[in-house]
Formats: C-alpha cells, structure tokens, sequence
C-alpha cells in the first residue's frame, strides 16, 4: 500500500514537471511569476495573455482578463468553447 502513494507522488511530480508546473506551486509554496507575468490565485499568468475565470455553469458564460505587464485588466465576456484558458489551470 505504501508503494503504492511513493509511485502516486512520483507520477504526479513527473506530470507537474512536464507541464511546467513550479514544484513549489504544486507544494502550495510561492509563485514563480515571469516578468511582467501576473499572479491569480496562486497561479502565474504569462504577460500579454487571456484567461477565463468565474465561468456560471448554468449560463455558460465565462468572464475574461489579460495580463499586461503586472496588471491584470478585465475584458469581454466569453461563450463555452469561444473562452480561452482558465487562469490558473
């Protein structure tokens, strides 16, 4: 049973490297936020990208915003598949 959570822990560092996940993201540790990056909810955000959050299952309908430089700045809302990616996963 034991073997079983060390090879669990194993694939999921694995799997957090490959994605380019910071460890210390994944441990609940500091963001490592690129320059002119923003942080959202303990995720780092690339500058001069979208992300959609507060999406309403009901509706469909997801708010968006942009990292510019530091700041990140709401924009237009967005529809199911038309959003872009969620910020922070």
């Amino acid at each position: 049973m034991r073997m079983m959570s060390v090879v669990n822990v194993a694939v999921l560092a694995g799997a957090l490297a490959a994605a380019g996940v910071p460890v210390a993201l994944a441990k609940g540790g500091k963001v490592s936020i690129p320059a002119g990056g923003c942080a959202y909810q303990k995720a780092a955000i690339a500058n001069n990208t979208f992300c959609s959050f507060d999406c309403d299952p009901a509706t469909n309908w997801c708010s968006q915003q942009l990292c510019t430089n530091g700041t990140l700045t709401k924009v237009i809302p967005c529809y199911g598949n038309f959003c872009s990616a969620k910020c922070g996963g």
